[in-house]
């Protein structure tokens, strides 16, 4: 997490979460959604544990992830611009905890603490450059590189799993919903991921990916060429 993000999440959690009106929710079961695409948007989301994705269905349901939203991190922040229905879903991958700001709370609270303005800018553009590298990987790289590369970033991100040697890492991610994420089939997705784990760099689980070592799936994303696998 930048430090931008730190500093935004720091000053929601000692300031923002005590406001009145604002609300804690706990969600116990995976795929319970937060929000759906035209559902009205006046809320904003502080992800303190867990894990959720949002993303948007095209033809025939086809489903596209736009972002895993990790812990420390708000999200829902259409609600406070001027658009009142939201464009896009928002589901639980991981349960968790999440603060419920209602928007006019947040821009009240951002209107006294002109600073929040800033740190808001800041993270929105450091959003807007994630989803650019996400459109250059759909169009530049292969299956395997953009499997290797999102699963560093999670992995990396979510921390030491219980793993007997202390290094493993588990990632929450079922194969048809990392082929949502990566923009890929879900068959070349799946014959993508059963040859990694041939080569030790994963181990397929139940709605889970386990990296043995992050080490050798950041040297794999370094080394891995734009053709080393199918397009998807």
């Amino acid at each position: 997490m930048t430090s931008v993000l730190k500093e935004l999440a720091q000053i929601v959690r000692t300031e923002v979460v005590t406001l009145h009106g604002v609300t804690r929710f706990s969600p116990n079961r995976r795929f319970a959604t937060l929000y759906s695409e035209g559902s009205p948007a006046d809320n904003v989301y502080f992800l303190e544990s867990g894990l959720v994705k949002t993303y948007k269905r095209g033809a025939e349901s086809k489903e596209i992830i736009l972002e895993i939203i990790l812990p420390g991190e708000l999200f829902g922040l259409q609600a406070l611009g001027t658009e009142r229905q939201r464009e896009v879903s928002a589901e639980i991958l991981l349960e968790g905890s999440i603060q419920v700001i209602p928007s006019i709370v947040f821009l009240q609270f951002c209107s006294s603490k002109p600073d929040t303005w800033r740190l808001l800018t800041e993270s929105l553009l450091l959003s807007k450059r994630q989803l650019e590298k996400k459109v250059e990987l759909l169009c530049l790289q292969d299956v395997e590189y953009r499997i290797l590369h999102f699963v560093a970033q999670l992995a990396e991100t979510l921390g030491v799993g219980a793993g007997t040697d202390g290094h493993e890492r588990s990632v929450p991610l079922s194969q048809g919903e990392l082929a949502c994420l990566i923009g890929a089939t879900r068959e070349t997705t799946s014959t993508t991921l059963n040859a990694l784990a041939r080569r030790g760099l994963l181990r397929l689980g139940r709605r889970q990916l386990i990296v043995p070592s992050l080490e050798k799936v950041r040297a794999a994303v370094s080394h891995s060429s734009a053709h080393a696998a199918p397009k998807g």
